[in-house]
């Protein structure tokens, strides 16, 4: 729909994108409409997550007027461009990725807005790291109270990650873009999207009326927790799927820090001394007849030192290694960060063994709670839960205003 320009903002000496209707496409006002519907979505986020707006206008040219958005300049990659160059390195990689577009939608959902076509290639991952979702042009509004929107005139959305809802024009939700997010998922596992077809219409029945194949039919190998979660994403009525973003957060951040179900190989014992083939020592002569009975104990004794140091050494970085490991899985009573500052709150993580990854703002439960205090954590306090468990924590923004 738009044409995307890298420029230099001249008032702030940094690089942008700006985007740019197509001149076909101006005299629409359905497409106007939908420009404008991103530039408004976009503007009332603000997330690491999603690729923000910083102005919107028109510029007024020989054919008429053209609508343009400037944006963020992200350098990276779209989640597309990896999948087909084969650089998702593995089934915790593809969580990851997944886990950060989830931070986005728990965002954009926070704040009534249903993006409705999430898709690898509206996705980027950038060169820091930071996973950034793009392209709120069909998003749409929904008020907190849990009123649905619809569109009867026509599908909106790409036929691959189109929920069966807007499949069929019905009312979407939320839910909408965690069915969507199934799909990006499946397709980060398996390298293909979850239905396939000659025709974007062959490809929508599908999504009405097929149900998908788990994701370990094509990644053979793949656990199978990652079926269940991915397929309860993939429900056809939004009442079976996770029903909030952070839910289907949840899920993944378990799958990436709970037990390890897999079957491993035992560590091969060290091999036995007498297949060990024995090199002379420096200065030791190769006509064992001639040594002394002296000389040969001396030997002896030198060798069987150097073995059992070797089986020492060997045995010990096994403990290490396994030792290590098994203390990593020990559930560990989880502390206390209610009230602490932030700075507190990961001292005291780090000390217990548990680390904070994601921080939010937002009202707390528990009304009063000073600005930049912690006021809920997950997992809650004292629960049992393996050590470098991830702790999701809520800074309190403050008595309202």
């Amino acid at each position: 729909m738009g044409e995307v320009w890298l420029a230099h903002d001249l008032l702030l000496f940094r690089p942008v994108a700006v985007k740019t209707l197509r001149p076909e496409l101006a005299a629409s006002a359905e497409h106007w409409a939908r420009f404008r519907r991103e530039a408004v979505s976009a503007a009332l986020l603000g997330h690491p997550s999603i690729v923000a707006v910083y102005d919107a206008g028109e510029d007024m040219g020989d054919d008429g007027s053209v609508p343009y958005l400037v944006m963020e300049y992200v350098t990276g990659t779209t989640l597309l461009q990896l999948v087909r160059d084969d650089r998702i390195t593995g089934s915790e990689h593809a969580l990851e990725l997944t886990a950060g577009v989830l931070e986005a939608l728990e965002h954009a959902h926070d704040h009534g807005i249903v993006h409705r076509d999430i898709k690898p290639a509206n996705t980027m991952l950038s060169h820091e790291g930071t996973v950034k979702v793009m392209d709120f042009g069909i998003a749409r509004s929904v008020n907190l109270t849990g009123t649905t929107l619809t569109r009867t005139s026509a599908v909106m959305g790409t036929a691959e990650y189109l929920s069966p809802e807007q499949a069929r024009g019905e009312q979407v939700d939320h839910r909408t873009d965690l069915y969507s997010a199934g799909c990006l998922l499946y397709e980060l596992l398996t390298g293909r999207p979850p239905f396939t077809g000659d025709t974007p219409l062959a490809v929508v029945m599908k999504h009405l009326s097929d149900p998908p194949v788990p994701p370990s039919t094509h990644a053979p190998g793949l656990p199978a927790v990652y079926d269940t979660l991915v397929l309860r994403a993939l429900s056809k009525d939004p009442a079976d799927r996770y029903q909030t973003a952070e839910e289907m957060h949840d899920a993944i951040r378990e799958t990436l820090t709970g037990p390890v179900t897999a079957v491993t190989s035992p560590l091969a014992p060290p091999p036995a001394l007498q297949h060990a083939r024995l090199l002379p020592l420096r200065g030791a002569s190769l006509r064992g007849a001639s040594r002394k009975p002296r000389s040969m104990r001396r030997r002896r004794i030198r060798l069987l030192l150097q073995a059992t140091t070797a089986l020492l050494v060997t045995g010990l970085a096994t403990y290490m290694i396994t030792g290590w490991h098994a203390a990593s899985r020990t559930p560990a009573a989880m502390p206390s960060l209610i009230g602490k500052t932030m700075a507190e709150a990961r001292s005291n993580a780090q000390a217990a063994g548990f680390r904070i990854q994601r921080v939010r703002q937002r009202a707390c439960p528990q009304p009063g709670t000073p600005a930049g205090r912690v006021c809920n954590q997950e997992p809650a306090p004292g629960r049992q839960v393996p050590r470098h468990t991830i702790i999701r924590v809520t800074l309190s923004p403050g008595a309202p205003r």
